[in-house]
């Protein structure tokens, strides 16, 4: 099989990692909650020191702002809605091009109307856990460890709905474990630096129509050779059946032939890595009522490697069987590469009053270098090919903090989280679009050493169109060269809200 006429894989739109966590708050597949009281004024002036220690995953440097030895420890409940509506799809373009007729993808094949069009939630909720803690070796140089989930998703569609090809299931988990050190260099100035390493787990499976590979594969092998790829009605003698399987007498839905919708299977991969990075930050305080922090956390690749698997069905001939065999098409081991994004952020903190403040946030993230998911087999399979062509995303948030006496503290904020996403490129998997939050959330202390942060937030996301297609036209080396040519062309909205609460513990030796 050519690369052109290659069975792709949707694999690695990995989407990465995390707790597999759902398609949480911040775009992509970002996860911002990572700290259950900053969680309470939507992240704002969090890179300037927000409420404890836990915002060290943000900025390293706020750790010169607290004394003694503390930790953190404290989970967020993600749960998300995405559900697929209005949906439609059909078989790729290329196959009238070929000979080959063009149906709805309607079911299982083509002879069985089911699988719906709309499907209900396929998004997973998940609990994202936190911990944070510092040992003060003086009041101006402070050390630290984080363990924090930074990406993850996880989205699960039925077996038989009309997205199948495109996307199945999509589990991506993350795990940073990062020591950092931040020391004071005057009153006013403080840095922070941190090392990481991230460990990634991630599993994509999607539906698989075979009988449309090997169409392709029949196909574009007759065209090459300047055959006649004419097809017949049902029933009728064909000549690519004759001229491709060697059946003089084969009719078209006679075994031994290319029937796009016919055989239905699917493809997985599952992997894992390693990567390394890490992330800086400084802290100004001009004066006891204002701070400004200013972070950047490096972009990092990753590599996944791991296993790639075909369930092919037991009812297709031996002889496209063998066909399937010889292309690659076949168990295996597969690797990915994972760019994730770069983020820099710059946030403040200004006490207005003796008892409110004031804090904003502003982070941009490099989403544009996931250009492309790339899937590598060790089969012979050619690459699959998943064009993401993302786009850099914006953050702002702001908010407030009340304090109203020595055990309460009230917290409000609001935030706009651009998308990554544009209606051409998105897919199932990553149900992401803009997102506008609404956040609340409180602190009691029980005594100077111990206090709990409790943060909730509403993401509004605006509605996605699906807008999936295979190639329209008749140069058919074009058609041959789209991502989709064997996925098909799927169109729908996804409409997602996400609920999420956060809550933690503090204490101070």
């Amino acid at each position: 099989m050519s690369h052109r006429s290659r069975l792709t894989l949707t694999a690695l739109t990995l989407i990465a990692a995390g707790a597999f966590a759902p398609q949480a708050q911040a775009s992509g597949f970002q996860l911002r909650e990572q700290s259950p009281s900053a969680q309470g004024n939507a992240f704002a002036g969090i890179s300037a020191g927000g409420n404890d220690i836990s915002a060290l995953f943000f900025n390293p440097a706020v750790m010169t702002q607290y004394q003694d030895t503390q930790f953190s420890l404290g989970g967020t409940y993600v749960g998300l809605s995405a559900k697929f509506e209005n949906g439609s799809a059909s078989r790729t373009s290329v196959l009238p091009a070929l000979g080959f007729f063009s149906a709805p993808v309607t079911g299982t094949n083509l002879n069985t109307i089911s699988g719906p069009a709309n499907h209900g939630n396929a998004a997973i909720s998940a609990v994202l856990p936190e911990f944070n803690i510092m040992y003060s070796v003086s009041n101006d140089l402070k050390l630290g460890l984080s363990l924090n989930v930074p990406f993850g998703l996880t989205t699960e569609y039925d077996s038989n709905w009309i997205g199948r090809y495109h996307a199945l299931k999509s589990d991506l988990k993350t795990i940073d474990i990062a020591p950092s050190l931040a020391y004071r260099v005057s009153k006013e100035f403080s840095f922070g630096v941190a090392f990481i390493a991230r460990k990634a787990n991630a599993e994509l499976t999607n539906g698989v129509d075979y009988g449309t590979a090997l169409a392709v594969k029949v196909g574009t092998g007759l065209a090459a050779a300047g055959l006649s790829t004419a097809s017949p009605g049902p029933g009728q003698n064909s000549p690519v059946a004759n001229v491709a399987m060697g059946a003089p007498n084969a009719t078209f839905g006679t075994p031994g032939y290319a029937i796009p919708g016919a055989w239905d299977g699917q493809a997985g991969l599952k992997g894992d890595g390693w990567g390394y990075g890490w992330k800086a930050g400084f802290t100004y305080e001009p004066s006891q009522d204002f701070r400004l922090g200013l972070a950047y956390q490096a972009a990092m690749t990753m590599t996944l490697k791991g296993d790639a698997t075909f369930q092919i069905p037991t009812s297709i001939p031996a002889t496209d069987l063998a066909a399937l065999n010889a292309a690659g098409l076949r168990n295996g081991k597969g690797q990915a590469d994972l760019a994730l994004p770069a983020t820099a952020s710059l946030g403040f903190d200004w006490k207005a009053t003796p008892t409110f403040s004031l804090q904003g946030e502003l982070a941009r993230t490099t989403w544009s270098r996931f250009k492309e998911l790339r899937v590598k087999f060790d089969t012979g399979l050619a690459d699959s090919i998943t064009d993401e062509s993302w786009n850099d995303t914006t953050f702002v948030s702001v908010g407030g903090t009340w304090k109203l006496n020595q055990e309460w503290t009230l917290r409000g904020g609001l935030a706009f989280d651009k998308s990554a996403v544009d209606d051409a490129h998105r897919t199932p998997r990553i149900p992401d679009n803009d997102r506008k939050w609404v956040s609340l959330g409180m602190s009691y202390a029980f005594s100077k050493k111990v206090a709990i942060d409790v943060g909730y937030s509403h993401l509004f996301i605006s509605d996605g169109k699906v807008e999936l297609n295979s190639g329209t036209g008749t140069n058919l080396n074009a058609l041959l060269a789209n991502d989709n040519l064997t996925r098909g062309n799927l169109n729908g909205t996804i409409k997602a809200d996400i609920n999420i609460l956060g809550a933690q513990l503090r204490y101070t030796f």
